[in-house]
């Protein structure tokens, strides 16, 4: 699989992919530059090639970063991604620019259309570079418990 070029550093990128302290990390995908950092802060990174589906227990990682540069089924990928991913954490999906998109790899577009079918929603998206950029799906809250404040 080509390397994406001209990647932010890690100082850049990791405190902005929300990382929990404590909370295990997945990197799914063959880019390692943000290892140490999300490792250092998190506790603990497991690490996946892009092969489905992902060997790993369900609602475990806070942190999902999937490098989703090569040639893999969106919608099985994102189901696979949103199964590992605890509740409470976050999937960052990793894509090349349209500039830059290789045969067969997903667009944003098709990443986008899989994790929403998912029932988590997108809510941010991160550049991390020339060539690649990052969609962030979460769970989404229920709209009527997501505001809702107890009274005494």
């Amino acid at each position: 699989m080509p390397k994406p070029k001209g990647l932010r550093s890690a100082e850049e990128v990791v405190p902005r992919l929300g990382v929990k302290a404590g909370h295990p990390a997945l990197r799914v995908g063959d880019v390692a530059l943000y290892d140490k950092p999300i490792e250092h802060l998190a506790g603990q990174l497991h690490r996946a090639d892009l092969e489905l589906p992902l060997s790993f227990h369900a609602a475990r990682y806070g942190l999902v970063l999937c490098f989703a540069l090569e040639r893999c089924d969106a919608r099985a990928l994102a189901k696979d991604l949103i199964r590992v991913c605890h509740p409470e954490g976050s999937v960052w999906t990793v894509v090349w620019k349209k500039a830059f998109l290789r045969p067969g790899a997903p667009d944003w577009d098709e990443i986008q259309r899989a994790g929403l079918a998912t029932g988590w929603v997108d809510n941010k998206i991160l550049s991390l570079g020339d060539e690649v950029y990052a969609t962030r799906f979460v769970k989404r809250r229920n709209p009527a418990t997501a505001g809702s404040v107890k009274k005494a």
